[in-house]
């Protein structure tokens, strides 16, 4: 049997892809609820993630709990020192999560945040690939 990947799930991906299932974020989840991914998530995902869906997408409680129920693998907390660390190259508060995906070591990272976290420098200072949906499922599915 292959060796499951193990992908952390960006909050911005996660929510596109519990509103739209049939999109390329959805097709991610499907493949993570048929057990074909593992997702990796941080606490700060699933806080932000809560937020979102109590202000802006109440519709998605009954999607974010199936998800959580898959469930996700919850990556290690980073420290004080680790985020000040990623803030250097990731200077948004996205740095606590980026922290959180190095502590995991995923193999690859996932987001619709194509402003911060695709940036040159972040790209060329992270050890694992990080990907909108549509190019992860070209990649990799």
């Amino acid at each position: 049997m292959p060796k499951r990947l193990r992908v952390f799930v960006d909050t911005s991906a996660l929510l596109a892809g519990l509103n739209s299932p049939n999109g390329a974020a959805g097709a991610i989840l499907a493949a993570c609820f048929s057990k074909r991914l593992i997702p990796v998530i941080s606490r700060q995902v699933i806080e932000e993630a809560e937020r979102n869906i109590e202000m802006k997408f109440p519709a998605l409680h009954r999607a974010w709990e199936a998800f959580l129920r898959i469930p996700p693998e919850l990556a290690p907390d980073p420290s004080l020192r680790q985020i000040r660390k990623v803030h250097q190259i990731l200077p948004t508060s996205d740095a606590p999560i980026l922290a959180s995906a190095l502590k995991a070591h995923p193999d690859a990272l996932v987001t619709w945040n194509t402003r911060d976290f695709l940036r040159k420098e972040v790209m060329l200072r992270t050890p694992f690939p990080i990907f909108i949906p549509r190019d992860f499922l070209k990649q990799y599915l």
